[in-house]
């Protein structure tokens, strides 16, 4: 009995049909959606409201993609929501991000200095990974009256039917 439990272990997908391998993948895309937004609704819930932007709306613009133009599957699902802080508020873009970097650590992200590009002309990025999640943490570094912003994106990792 153990041998035929190692055998099909080993096999992976390989004894799967496209359907169920369609199947496993639509479960993972879902469980790697509601991470992303639980994380993400954590991380902009870390900025006070009072220093956000009323008038500015702020949600989740993110959505599914496929990682290739030809086939359907694999996919993935990134998160994305800009948060517009109050131009004349009690911190600018580059302090929020400064101060929600320990918070981001305490929750097990890791910073990854290594893989950020050089600061911009009007920005600056900050990339930390958590359990195959990708977080970007783009900060506007443009001075008022210009919009004070922070763009945050969680990239899921991409669905193998592999991969339990």
């Amino acid at each position: 009995m153990s041998i035929v439990l190692v055998a099909s272990a080993l096999s992976g997908c390989a004894g799967m049909s496209a359907e169920e391998k369609v199947a496993v993948q639509e479960a993972q895309l879902k469980d790697f959606v509601a991470q992303a937004d639980v994380w993400g609704g954590e991380i902009v819930a870390q900025i006070p409201v009072a220093e956000i932007e009323p008038a500015a709306e702020s949600y989740n613009i993110g959505g599914v993609r496929k990682v290739s133009d030809y086939d359907d599957w694999p996919k993935y699902y990134y998160w994305d929501q800009i948060v517009e802080l109050k131009a004349e508020g009690a911190r600018a873009p580059s302090e929020v991000a400064d101060d929600l970097e320990p918070w981001l650590e305490r929750e097990g992200w890791e910073r990854n200095e290594e893989s950020e590009f050089p600061p911009g002309e009007q920005s600056f990025e900050r990339d930390y990974y958590r359990d195959g999640y990708h977080l970007v943490v783009e900060v506007y570094t443009v001075p008022p009256p210009h919009a004070q912003k922070l763009a945050f994106m969680i990239v899921t990792p991409q669905t193998d039917p592999d991969r339990p």
